[in-house]
Parts: structure tokens; C-alpha cells; sequence
């Protein structure tokens, strides 16, 4: 069995290798253009993946570590970034919308608030002309019987 110095020293040596570097590089370029399960086929059939049979594994991990970090292709982040666009342009059209709901709601309901304050003090108005007319006319009878 391996120890961790072994295991540390060993992928030292595979790093410090320029044509491994150069791989790896070219691995998680295809992995970002292309997503990770065309790096991996990439990785299977070029040169590097015979020159270096046992990294299959290594990338295997190192796809991982990249997933689990939230990393994603471009194509895909190109394409969420699209959507993403969209669904803002949608957002704002709909907040237009509801907001002119709203001014259209609070015009009708301002103006029907103003209609019927006018309807009551209109009858206010009316209603106390009667009384005063009535008062009047009571006051006027009153003197006359007197």
C-alpha cells in the first residue's frame, strides 16, 4: 500500500512533467467549453491518455473537486446566462404591468372615492337646507299663531 508521502511525492513528479501539465490544461479547457464528460472522453482517446493510462483516475477526482466547487462548462454558463437575461426582461415587463395596474386602480378608486365625497356632501348640503327651511317655517307658523 501507498503511504502519503509516497502518494505526495508521486503526484509531484506527474505535475512537475511539462506534457502532463500541458493535458491537464487541455482537459479542463474541453472540461469548461465542453462539460466534463467530453473532457473525459478527450482525455480517453488523445495522446495524453496513453501516455499516461493511470491519471484517468486523478481527473476522475479532480472533475469532482471541480463540480462540487459549482464550476460549470461555458456553453452552459453561456446559456443560464442567456436565460438569466430573459427572465430580467420578463421581470421588468411584468413589474410594468403591475404597477400601471395599480396606478389605473388607485386613478378608478380615487376618483370614485372623489364621486361619492361629493355625492355626501352634496347631500349633506341638501339636507341641511331642509332643516334650516324647516326650522324656518316652524319659527315663521309659531309667530303667526302667536
Amino acid at each position: 500500500m501507498y503511504k502519503n508521502e509516497d502518494i505526495i511525492k508521486n503526484m509531484m513528479d506527474l505535475f512537475s512533467n511539462p506534457l502532463f501539465r500541458a493535458g491537464f490544461s487541455d482537459f479542463i479547457t474541453k472540461a469548461q467549453q465542453e462539460g466534463l464528460e467530453s473532457a473525459k472522453k478527450f482525455w480517453g482517446m488523445s495522446d495524453y491518455g496513453t501516455q499516461f493510462p493511470l491519471t484517468g483516475d486523478i481527473y476522475e477526482r479532480l472533475t469532482d473537486w471541480y463540480s462540487v466547487l459549482g464550476f460549470v462548462p461555458s456553453t452552459k454558463y453561456n446559456q443560464i446566462l442567456d436565460e438569466n437575461t430573459k427572465l430580467k426582461a420578463e421581470n421588468q415587463l411584468l413589474r410594468n404591468m403591475i404597477k400601471d395596474l395599480q396606478l389605473n386602480l388607485f386613478t378608478e378608486g380615487g376618483e370614485k372615492a372623489q364621486r361619492v365625497w361629493h355625492d355626501i356632501i352634496d347631500n349633506q348640503i341638501k339636507m341641511n337646507t331642509e332643516v334650516a327651511n324647516s326650522f324656518f317655517e316652524t319659527i315663521r307658523q309659531f309667530k303667526a299663531g302667536s
